[in-house]
């Protein structure tokens, strides 16, 4: 009798202990989702609707994540989608948002949005379409835990986050305005590129056009020899001028003495 008393409040005790450790995992908080540090995408409407048509599914996780796919995607177009419009409106639709198990230890997970855009005639219109997928491999961890599924969700959220910001600078640039509701497309703003937080911002190359100014004075004359001045008075040694000729002259010399002869006058000659 006393074994089994003991048997049965060491059961209960266990059972206890483990509920109570359930409780604890099941009770966890996780913060909430928040995008507000994000830049703001300022749309040139007067409304922004947000509607979920994505739809149920009942094997999927989503309803044990501790914040569902869909509302993390109401939260971030509550967060970033900004009306800075007079008129026109726009509708935010959930089309698909969901988590799955695929296999003993991984998640797949799917979300789609559409953006749709009009003027307050619906003359002028526009939509963007944005769709996310990712898997996760839990590893040796329970991948249907709670903060696998935070965490999961989490990273689809960051995936959405670009690829819908991309999408609408790509299609529905011209319906994007600044904080003061300045189109940001022909309306004087312009796209500028962001460099490193902390960094000085890049500095406009400026091309200065230097103007040349015709030379007006005059070229100088070139250098030519001066002619040599003739004479005015006879020279004492060339006093026709000087000789062109240049042979050497002949140098006439006196006959050696004896060598003169008297020119004859009769017969006889004198000795």
């Amino acid at each position: 009798m006393r074994i089994r008393y003991w048997t049965g409040l060491g059961t209960l005790m266990l059972s206890l202990g483990m509920a109570a450790c359930s409780d604890g995992i099941a009770d966890e908080a996780f913060p909430p989702i928040d995008y507000s540090y994000l830049p703001q995408i300022h749309l040139n409407v007067a409304s922004i609707n947000v509607q979920d048509e994505a739809p149920a599914a009942p094997d999927s996780l989503s309803a044990k994540a501790p914040i569902a796919p869909d509302q993390a995607l109401k939260n971030m177009a509550a967060q970033r989608l900004i009306a800075s419009g007079t008129s026109g409106k726009a509708d935010f639709i959930i089309k698909q948002a969901y988590l799955n198990r695929a296999g003993d230890n991984a998640l797949t997970g799917a979300m789609d949005v559409q953006l749709n855009v009009a003027d307050a005639g619906n003359q002028h219109t526009g939509f963007v379409h944005a769709r996310i997928t990712r898997k996760l491999d839990a590893g040796d961890r329970d991948p249907t835990s709670r903060r696998e599924l935070y965490t999961f969700t989490n990273q689809m959220m960051q995936d959405m986050n670009v690829e819908l910001e991309f999408q609408i600078r790509k299609k529905l640039l011209s319906w994007m305005t600044d904080a003061a509701g300045t189109p940001i497309v022909n309306g004087g703003v312009q796209q500028q590129t962001l460099g490193v937080p902390g960094a000085q911002p890049p500095v406009a190359a400026t091309t200065t056009r230097t103007l040349s100014t015709p030379d007006t004075t005059a070229p100088a004359p070139e250098k030519t020899a001066a002619p040599v001045a003739a004479p005015s008075a006879p020279d004492a040694i060339f006093p026709t001028g000087a000789e062109t000729d240049t042979t050497p002259a002949t140098v006439q010399r006196s006959p050696q003495p004896g060598t003169l002869q008297l020119p004859s006058t009769g017969s006889s000659g004198i000795h």
